[in-house]
């Protein structure tokens, strides 16, 4: 049993189509999460001594806040600093997990 040229060719652009959906399909579902920021919860004793740098939002802040969302798999960091000045932004369910002087960092996706 042979193929002929023309179902190779059928069977060519079936497959190129079913790719180019796949890949449309993902291409649509990063663009929709884009503007999507992930909220980070750092405990207050991680044991880093980064507590100085988040705190007072010197230059070292941002580098912590960078490195820790990087580490996470997650774009550079929006915003961070204390847990309780920022808490009411969270929902419920993650307010809960914050212990008493953690801190927070926002990620982009």
């Amino acid at each position: 049993m042979s193929i002929t040229s023309r179902e190779r060719r059928n069977l060519f652009r079936l497959v190129l189509f079913l790719i180019s959906g796949v890949l449309a399909a993902f291409a649509l579902g990063i663009s929709a999460r884009a503007g999507e920021s992930h909220i980070l919860i750092i405990p207050p004793d991680d044991g880093y001594g980064y507590q100085e740098c988040l705190a007072e939002k010197s230059p070292c802040g941002l580098i912590v806040a960078d490195a820790w969302c990087e580490a996470h798999g997650l774009a550079a960091s929006k915003s961070y600093g204390p847990a309780d000045a920022a808490s009411p932004s969270i929902d419920e369910t993650r307010r809960a997990d914050i212990r008493p002087g953690s801190f927070l960092v926002a990620c982009g996706e």
